[in-house]
């Protein structure tokens, strides 16, 4: 899985969304440029299907395109377009596992498991790499609830009510799962 670059600066982004929205194709290009390797990093959490990643993020850059000028105004592009980014992929996963089993319409969306891998967002030198075992570790006791949460909330900076908005969960579960996610990491790094 590619590195995925930790930091990111909203600064820019309403103007860079508001020129996408007024037709300049170069600001749509550098959107898709900025986002296209974090958003293909989040894919592979959930699925390591490679070409319906790709087919996913090209069907939510087409329809970004083709509607920019009804689209809201946004100033965190990439929470706007991991948000599409997640409902699309879940959608097309949903009819995959309907399509080859006979429990897919029973199948909830918690079920679709989210693998994030700590290593890709630890970029440093190789003394890190007893810790990142280590929290590798403490991660796999985490649902994969709390595990999403974390990678949004850490590695892509969402605040919990841009998180709940993704998840499509109230604040106050996403609090909720975070603290307990955050309690288990903190118990079992200590131990």
């Amino acid at each position: 899985m590619p590195l995925i670059k930790a930091s990111y600066r909203y600064s820019e982004d309403s103007q860079l969304w508001t020129d996408m929205k007024f037709g300049d194709r170069l600001a749509f290009d550098q959107i898709f440029n900025d986002h296209i390797e974090h958003l293909q990093a989040y894919g592979k959490s959930f699925s390591n299907d490679d070409d319906l990643i790709d087919d996913c993020l090209q069907e939510v850059f087409c329809r970004i395109w083709q509607k920019r000028e009804k689209l809201k105004d946004t100033n965190n592009i990439r929470y706007y377009l991991m948000a599409a980014f997640r409902n699309e992929l879940l959608k097309v996963l949903k009819k995959k596992y309907k399509r080859y089993s006979l429990i897919g319409r029973f199948m909830p969306e918690s079920s679709i498991d989210f693998n994030a891998t700590l290593e890709t967002s630890f970029i440093e030198e190789d003394s890190r790499q007893e810790q990142i075992r280590a929290l590798n570790k403490c991660f796999e006791k985490l649902s994969s609830r709390q595990k999403e949460i974390i990678y949004l909330k850490y590695y892509n900076g969402l605040s919990l009510e841009e998180i709940a908005q993704i998840l499509a969960l109230d604040k106050k579960s996403v609090y909720n799962a975070l603290s307990k996610a955050m309690m288990i990491l903190r118990k079992n790094m200590s131990a």
